[in-house]
């Protein structure tokens, strides 16, 4: 059963649950991203993510700036609706329901696209890796480029300095084919990561799925290193919860370690 007071409440504040006002605190207050200006990049930061993850923001944002890259939040943001509506559609694998959850997604995707046109922008650029396979499937409804934050950070970063090693765990993305049928390319996140001279890099095993017990024992033994790197905001809660019997080892979003090399640079 779709929860309608979840699809009303995105209507009202743009958010699945609450009023938006923690996540404009974090993103506006705090991190200082603008709000609804004339951009070529909008930034969709997705329902959860700045509260779950300000730090990663924080080091978005400086990049952002540090790169001279010309970005805006939009007014008001709709979120996508997967968190509350479909994925507990794909979990129970009731089809009716994720059809309707396409359809509302769909709406608010629109509503975002018509908003960032009327912003002068170019580029829909996301950060929440839950929203990405949703605005995929839109994407051929617009003119406006729809990109992840990677792969804007592999176009502007040229190269930075970390000595150390690190692991990259990718994601598996294994929901995200219930949702849509257009392949991911993350290959400029793994560009990004090899830009990093001094950074030795293990990557684990992208077909294990951190949401899938077994597989998870599995990740948890194939970190060699005392920071896990990834780009998948769902990824980086599962593992964040899953690793922390193991002493020391910090999970981190790629723009993290990305600034950090190109302060160390």
């Amino acid at each position: 059963m779709v929860d309608e007071t979840s699809i009303e409440n995105i209507r009202k504040y743009g958010v699945a649950v609450g009023d938006g006002q923690r996540k404009q605190k974090v993103l506006v207050d705090e991190i200082g991203f603008p709000v609804g200006k004339k951009a070529e990049n909008v930034i969709i930061a997705g329902c959860f993510q700045p509260e779950g993850m300000p730090q990663a923001f924080t080091a978005f944002k400086k990049l952002l700036d540090h790169f001279k890259i010309d970005y805006t939040l939009l007014g008001q943001e709709y979120c996508c609706g997967w968190m509350t509506i479909g994925q507990p559609a794909v979990i129970a694998k009731n089809e009716e329901d994720i059809a309707r959850f396409k359809q509302i997604s769909r709406e608010f995707i629109l509503e975002n696209f018509r908003q960032a046109k009327e912003l002068g922008a170019k580029s829909i650029v996301l950060f929440c890796g839950a929203c990405e396979p949703n605005y995929i499937n839109y994407k051929d409804l617009t003119q406006l480029e729809v990109i992840p934050f990677y792969e804007l950070l592999d176009r502007h970063f040229k190269e930075g300095r970390l000595e150390g090693k690190v692991d990259y765990y990718a994601g598996c993305y294994r929901f995200r084919r219930r949702i849509t049928d257009k392949p991911v390319d993350v290959e400029p996140a793994v560009r990004v990561l090899q830009k990093i001279k001094g950074l030795e890099i293990n990557f684990i095993d992208n077909k294990l799925c951190c949401n899938i017990p077994p597989h998870m024992e599995q990740i948890a033994n194939a970190v060699k290193s005392d920071q896990v790197i990834n780009i998948c905001s769902g990824c980086y809660y599962s593992l964040t919860a899953n690793l922390a019997q193991k002493p020391g080892v910090k999970v981190k979003m790629l723009p993290e370690i990305v600034w950090e090399a190109l302060e160390n640079s």
